[in-house]
């Protein structure tokens, strides 16, 4: 019997193989955990950005409520009815809920009311509904009781009257001889868990107790992410913070921390109830003092690339496997080969029929040898393709996180809209209704130029043609300053403009409108800590070629130079963590190269910096078709 030590499988010894497999085995495993851990790095960064975003629209959201109490404390009519007797106090109540009334409607909330010193609602916004606040009593409630002690309070709860879920802040109404009573708004959340709903995602606000008071899956409110204890749980009761109701914990498990960015979990799909799936829990504080904010991230796309990453593995060790036994084959061959002709040249005379046979064989050696070689191409050339197929799964990878800074580049039209939304109201109170609908048609461009925004996203990897017409450079620089209107009045910047009248380029009228505003906004972000804040805009003749030279120029600290060469390539930006993804100048070099321009950026040596595109001419576009 052969030793173990040589055994030969398809003439490489038994060791040979087990060795390969070891390593094989070795390779693979850690080629699953560096892809399992980039892949989660990689989730782990959108996370971030995902609380950042969701942190700021928070608190704009639920902020600009917060004064509201306040300002209505202030009033002297609410002091007035207030300080007045029993008997007297209807000679002052329809005033006080007229008023309170138009605050509500103008800030937007479920209700505004004001409370006496012993916890009875006197006055509300809604005192002419069949659910009216009015002769409520609220003495129990935390945000009316911190209130008169220490000026203001907050609360989240449900309603004890309406049943519906809503933010309270609260604050006291004083005198010189202290506290008289207290203002006190309701605020819904509800458009924040709209704005919040991501596919395979979920988000949440988590209160000082645990318990989940804002959440993206309806099912998971008022739950809790840890155990309550019974004193706490007889607190809530007291507060009716919950309407009574038990609070339930949320039936999840944890499962490993990911360093210190997160943790591992497998929750409910609410998806596919009566399943869980895994997530990467994230959280940061919350604007308001004693939340969290907390997003669950699927880690399925992590998985995947596990599983990619095991089959190049596999693939690289099946090509190497099938050149080694090539290799081994190949010298069995020549070997032979030689054995062959040496035993021909000794019996040449007395063996012809051996010969015969001899070159038989080695015909019959060649052609597995081409066979061989034949295989060995088409597998080198399937692994060329598996490759292929990976760069491009890394591009769609890649365009998937680039819809993260979508919001980033929606966030100025937005603040347009509202601006001309409340300016039509005037207008409409006022009785003037052209200039209402003035407004109004100007939001409709807005949401326009916000659709094709969204469709840059798509079309950003691999641009289709498009249409060009001609279009007025001075409409689109207009178009620009209107959006940041109220910016730019606000921050007290000089704008200098010279764009002759009737100066026309031929590009797509939204996308040029797009291209001015991205770039308008960052020479406004630029110049905003500055003291001398100082933007100009020119356009003029490039050269006799038909085309039109447009500038912008800032005074800013300018770009820095390592960051200059690479300013156009996606994810590159000179802006805090937090208030962009670098994908708004990646995207304008994209829109202006459809447009047949050319945009370029530098340093002003006097300080500051300047974008530079040379568009098309309308007159010399015109000629060139024409021939």
């Amino acid at each position: 019997m052969r030793s173990f030590v040589h055994v030969r499988v398809y003439g490489v010894p038994l060791w040979g193989w087990l060795a390969a497999a070891v390593l094989y085995a070795g390779v693979a495993g850690v080629a699953i955990e560096l892809a399992w851990q980039r892949s989660v790095s990689a989730i782990a960064t959108v996370g971030s950005y995902r609380l950042d975003l969701y942190a700021a629209s928070l608190k704009s959201e639920l902020g600009r409520y917060e004064m509201v109490p306040g300002i209505v404390a202030r009033q002297d009519s609410v002091h007035a009815l207030l300080r007045a007797r029993t008997d007297a106090q209807p000679a002052f109540l329809h005033a006080v809920d007229t008023y309170l009334a138009a605050v509500n409607r103008e800030a937007g909330s479920l209700a505004v009311y004001l409370i006496e010193p012993h916890g009875t609602v006197i006055a509300a916004s809604n005192w002419d509904q069949p659910l009216s606040f009015v002769g409520t009593n609220v003495s129990y409630r935390p945000y009316f009781k911190d209130a008169l002690a220490h000026g203001s309070g907050r609360f989240f709860g449900i309603g004890t009257n309406t049943g519906v879920p809503g933010l309270y802040y609260a604050s006291a109404v004083r005198e010189a001889d202290g506290s008289i009573g207290a203002a006190a708004v309701k605020i819904s959340v509800d458009a924040l868990e709209s704005a919040w709903r991501v596919p395979a995602e979920a988000a949440m606000v988590v209160d000082a107790n645990g318990v989940i008071v804002i959440s993206t899956v309806p099912a998971w409110k008022f739950t809790a992410l840890r155990p309550i204890t019974p004193e706490r749980q007889t607190q809530i009761q007291a507060s009716r913070q919950y309407a009574g109701r038990a609070v339930e914990p949320l039936l999840y498990r944890r499962l490993g921390d990911w360093g210190t960015a997160g943790w591992f979990a497998q929750f409910p799909d609410w998806t596919h109830p009566g399943r869980y799936r895994r997530f990467l829990a994230m959280s940061k504080p919350a604007p308001q003092a004693g939340d969290s904010i907390v997003v669950l991230l699927d880690v399925a796309p992590a998985r995947h690339q596990q599983y990619l990453a095991l089959a190049f593995v596999t693939g690289l060790f099946l090509i190497a496997g099938l050149y080694g036994l090539y290799a081994t084959q190949h010298r069995r061959a020549i070997a032979e080969k030689l054995n062959a002709q040496d035993a021909l040249r000794r019996a040449n005379e007395r063996l012809e029929v051996t010969v015969q046979q001899r070159t038989a064989e080695l015909t019959s050696a060649n052609a597995r040898m081409r066979q061989e070689i034949a295989e060995r191409i088409n597998a080198e050339q399937s692994l060329r393709d598996s490759q292929q197929e990976l760069v491009h799964a890394g591009k769609l990878a890649v365009l998937g996180q680039m819809a993260a800074g979508l919001t980033h580049e929606l966030n100025q039209p937005l603040v347009a809209i509202r601006t001309l939304s409340d300016n039509a109201r005037t207008f409409f109170e006022r009785n003037q209704p052209a200039s209402a609908i003035a407004n109004l048609e100007r939001i409709s461009r807005l949401v326009d130029g916000m659709a094709l925004l969204t469709g840059e996203l798509k079309t950003f990897a691999r641009r289709p043609g498009i249409e060009r017409v001609p279009v007025s450079l001075n409409e689109a620089v207009a178009h620009a300053v209107l959006i940041y209107e109220s910016r730019i009045r606000d921050e007290q910047v000089q704008l200098d403009m010279h764009v002759a009248v009737g100066t026309m380029v031929y590009a797509e009228p939204s996308q040029l409108q797009q291209v001015i505003v991205n770039l308008l906004g960052n020479a406004l972000d630029a110049v905003a800590t500055e003291g001398r804040r100082t933007i100009a805009i020119d356009a003029h003749d490039g050269d006799e070629h038909g085309r039109v030279m447009f500038t912008i120029s800032d005074s800013g600290t300018g770009i820095a130079p390592e960051v200059l060469a690479h300013l156009f390539e996606p994810f590159v930006t000179t802006k805090p963590r937090g208030r962009g993804l670098g994908l708004g100048l990646a995207i304008t070099s994209r829109l202006v190269e459809g447009f047949g321009g050319r945009i370029s950026a530098e340093n002003v040596p006097g300080g500051g910096a300047r974008f530079r595109i040379d568009f098309v001419a309308a007159t010399a576009q015109g000629t060139a078709n024409g021939r």
